[in-house]
């Protein structure tokens, strides 16, 4: 199956910071490659849910400048978009409700997702309390967490870091990456780590926790060359339906976000997976994903995991 050549269109974040400004250039020069429809979302809570303002009048005056703020901003990201990107489809939506719910909602039938990771809408802020959290962690689709120069936004020819587990959420990882590749250009550097869980499943079929003294027998010569056709052996099938894109393996024993971020200080975009929809908060403490969306320089895109089949 496809990731990002599914959908309708690519729904994007617009909170009138330089950051989602940028996020939002990005997401458009993505969108016209792919073919599809950029939606900006703006959203603003009604001001009687946040401050408790129950003069009608009152009410109402805040509920017309919020809105008329909000439009403001879808304006302003429209022309910026136009004049970097002319022949871009555009529509936009101005929500009442939380800025997650509105987001999710448009996304209904979105190829991808696009928030900034800075701004009024930090990711920081959002990992706590919750826009960002609730979007990765409740999507249908990829989301990409932006972060970079507003003045310089578009897709290059970089590589793309992707993180390779085995798992259904790597899969979709993968799968992305390769078509992002594909889209672009661009390279991909394929990153798996293995020394922090070790598993001898590298080298046996018996899944069992090295430690201790017991590490010190291992033939680790043995179980990198393991480790290295794991990868190629999970790369291999994209390899064959991806036959232009360039692909370089990283097998290393290590941190996976190390890794991870060190293979991304010279490449454009980092792609990793994350278990399924509903759970993400609790799942995301402390993961590879929340490292990389606090610690990266550059925009990081999350998959949930799914059943891809690569064959």
């Amino acid at each position: 199956m496809t990731v990002l050549n599914t959908g309708t269109h690519i729904v994007v974040g617009v909170d009138g910071s330089d950051t989602s400004l940028g996020a939002a250039k990005w997401a458009a020069a993505v969108a016209g490659k792919l073919g599809r429809t950029l939606q900006l979302v703006y959203s603003t809570t009604h001001p009687v849910r946040v401050l408790g303002v129950g003069d009608p009048t009152l009410d109402q005056q805040l509920t017309e400048s919020l809105t008329e703020d909000g439009a403001r901003i879808l304006s302003t990201a429209v022309d910026e978009i136009r004049q970097a990107a002319p022949d871009a489809h555009l529509t936009t939506l101005l929500g009442d409700e939380a800025p997650a719910a509105t987001l999710l909602d448009a996304a209904q039938d979105a190829s991808l997702i696009v928030v900034g990771a800075t701004g009024r809408g930090s990711v920081e802020r959002w990992l706590l309390g919750s826009t960002a959290s609730r979007v990765v962690g409740r999507a249908h689709c990829p989301v990409v967490v932006w972060r970079g120069d507003p003045a310089d936004p578009a897709p290059d020819t970089r590589p793309i870091v992707v993180g390779v587990d085995g798992s259904p959420a790597s899969a979709v990882a993968i799968e992305s990456a390769f078509e992002f590749a594909t889209l672009t250009g661009a390279p991909i550097t394929a990153v798996r780590a293995w020394s922090d869980e070790f598993r001898v499943d590298a080298v046996t079929p018996d899944a069992v926790p090295i430690a201790g003294p017991a590490a010190m027998l291992v033939d680790w010569d043995a179980v990198a060359r393991g480790e290295a056709a794991k990868l190629s052996e999970f790369v291999a099938p994209y390899r064959q339906r991806f036959p232009e894109v360039t692909v370089e393996e990283v097998s290393a024993r290590g941190s996976v976000s190390r890794e991870l971020l060190r293979a991304l200080d010279d490449a454009q975009l980092a792609i990793v997976g994350t278990r399924g929809r509903g759970r993400f908060a609790g799942a995301l403490l402390g993961s590879t994903s929340q490292n990389l969306l606090h610690r990266a320089e550059r925009p990081v895109m999350i998959c949930r995991g799914g059943d891809t089949d690569p064959s």
